[in-house]
């Protein structure tokens, strides 16, 4: 089998990091290998090493990718609340307390347990507080475009109600007291 072109080599790191993103989300990091990742990207367990360093690296990048498009997807329902005229904090909340498939959890809860456990200016930890803090800055830049320009601490107190909420609801398994608090937050 020839080598891979340059271009077939990111699109394989491209790939990896999705599916691990994906992996850590719904099982956690400790819970996934190397072997899971590359099995599910339907390459080798040898290649990855060609692609990083560590696992830990690819969990600071996977990390990374999850809280993007984590953004990413909060910038597409503001739009959209906007153009229709709704609540773009009450849009986003919406959408981020939604069911989603477990690959799709909200990176902030599936991946504190995990980060909790790393020291201070571990690769993970580092990508992971970058993550919140980026999240919450996109969550405040949209809602602050909405005509309540509410206050930087309701911002604040409704992005930790939905994170918190979110958190209970999934380990509630959607039982109604869980249910109950996302509820309370959607309003």
């Amino acid at each position: 089998m020839g080598r891979s072109s340059r271009s077939q080599a990111n699109a394989n790191r491209v790939r990896i990091v999705e599916v691990a993103s994906g992996l850590f989300r719904a099982h956690g990091i400790e819970a996934v290998s190397i072997s899971d990742i590359m099995n599910a990207a339907g390459m080798t367990q040898g290649g990855f090493y060609k692609h990083f360093a560590s696992k830990d690296a690819l969990a600071a990048e996977a990390c990374e990718l999850a809280f993007t498009k984590a953004a990413e997807n909060w910038r597409r329902v503001a739009q959209d609340a906007a153009d229709h005229g709704q609540d773009v904090s009450n849009a986003i909340t919406a959408y981020y307390l939604a069911s989603k498939p477990p690959q799709m959890t909200c990176p902030m809860v599936a991946l504190a347990t995990d980060v909790a456990k790393r020291a201070p200016g571990d690769l993970l930890r580092s990508a992971y507080n970058a993550g919140v803090r980026s999240l919450f800055d996109t969550f405040a830049e949209l809602a602050m475009t909405n005509a309540s320009r509410a206050t930087t601490d309701r911002l604040r107190m409704l992005f930790v109600a939905m994170v918190g909420s979110n958190m209970l609801a999934r380990s509630g398994n959607g039982e109604g007291w869980s249910a109950s608090f996302k509820r309370s937050v959607v309003g």
